[in-house]
């Protein structure tokens, strides 16, 4: 039996295929809908995930909170992470130095969401052509695992200048102050050294494959 033939192979690149396109179509949203309310008179709206939002005016630790940490059953550890929307009023603002590196950053993290959905849609569609062992293959597997590595450290510079911009053009009127929630290492990483060990097995065992073919 063919790997073309097989029922499972065919859904997963069809699957891809779908991922793909609706990954088109987020980007294209992105890129052209500038996400602002209409009430707010914003010209561009952006959003950023975990960033850590303390309140300026911070409580004074209750004298119990060292008996609590020991003595309770259930600890609570507020984490203050937070979704933070920055809109921008003009386009003084959206164009400004501080803004375009951060849009630029955004963007390259977008596109590389983008480039591990087509590293797989090109994966399933060689499996669906009977080709498994190829250089083509394995170069996707590779690409594919250095762009998951790629993701958290793009992640978290894309959130340093998300909060560079707001302090740069004096945006923050939240009352709250507004760090990195983010880290350099993710779940991305841990998944992308795996899939890296695999692709260079994976690439080993294709010139291994040529070799004894060449041999023939």
């Amino acid at each position: 039996m063919r790997l073309s033939d097989n029922k499972i192979i065919k859904f997963l690149n069809s699957l891809a295929s779908v991922i793909l396109v609706l990954y088109v179509f987020f980007l294209v949203i992105k890129l052209f809908s500038s996400g602002a309310p209409t009430m707010s008179n914003s010209t561009r709206d952006y959003q950023i995930y975990d960033v850590i939002a303390k309140n300026k005016v911070q409580d004074q630790v209750s004298a119990q909170a060292l008996d609590k940490w020991f003595n309770n059953i259930v600890v609570v550890q507020p984490t203050n992470q937070s979704l933070i929307h920055l809109r921008f009023k003009s386009h003084s603002e959206l164009f400004s130095f501080p803004a375009i590196l951060f849009q630029i950053s955004q963007l390259i993290y977008w596109l590389l969401i983008g480039l591990i959905i087509y590293c797989i849609k090109k994966l399933f569609n060689s499996f669906n052509k009977d080709e498994v062992f190829t250089k083509r293959n394995a170069t996707m597997i590779l690409f594919g695992a250095i762009t998951l590595i790629l993701l958290p450290i793009i992640r978290w510079i894309t959130q340093e200048l998300f909060i560079n911009c707001i302090e740069k053009l004096h945006l923050n009127d939240s009352g709250y102050l507004l760090q990195n929630g983010t880290g350099l290492i993710g779940s991305e990483t841990l998944v992308g050294l795996a899939l890296l060990a695999f692709a260079l097995a994976f690439k080993a065992g294709v010139n291994m494959k040529q070799e004894n073919e060449s041999f023939i």
